[in-house]
């Protein structure tokens, strides 16, 4: 999201700085979000696993597992089997969002894995650096 308004205010010109920050997590990793409080008690505890699988990911990537499909594929997989419905978990280069290349990730372009998923009726968004 700061990317998408970072980029919007460069193409409309705007005088605008903008600031990023730190994604604020509970002490479980959970992103702190108004859309939390939809979650039931038992949906709550179950949150954290988004976080996790970008964990995972990450994990992976760094591990030099390169098959990005895989990497995502496997870890929507574990979403899905704990009762998510998993929208996607995308490994991007974070410079433009775009997917990386063979080359990108021999060179070590700086990489950012994003997730959305519903769990219930919520839909949930995190993203990580990796």
């Amino acid at each position: 999201q700061l990317m998408i308004v970072r980029n919007m205010a460069r193409q409309f010109a705007l005088p605008t700085e903008i600031i990023g920050a730190e994604t604020y997590r509970a002490d479980d990793g959970l992103a702190l979000s108004s859309r939390n409080m939809y979650l039931s008690p038992e949906e709550r505890a179950e949150a954290p696993a988004l976080y996790r699988a970008l964990n995972f990911v990450a994990g992976e990537m760094r591990a030099g597992h390169l098959d990005i499909f895989s990497v995502e594929r496997d870890a929507m997989a574990q979403l899905a089997q704990r009762g998510w419905k998993p929208d996607y978990i995308s490994i991007r280069k974070r410079i433009d969002l775009q997917p990386p290349s063979a080359g990108d990730l021999a060179q070590g372009t700086p990489l950012v894995v994003l997730a959305a998923a519903k769990l219930g009726t919520t839909r949930l968004i995190d993203n990580l650096e990796i």
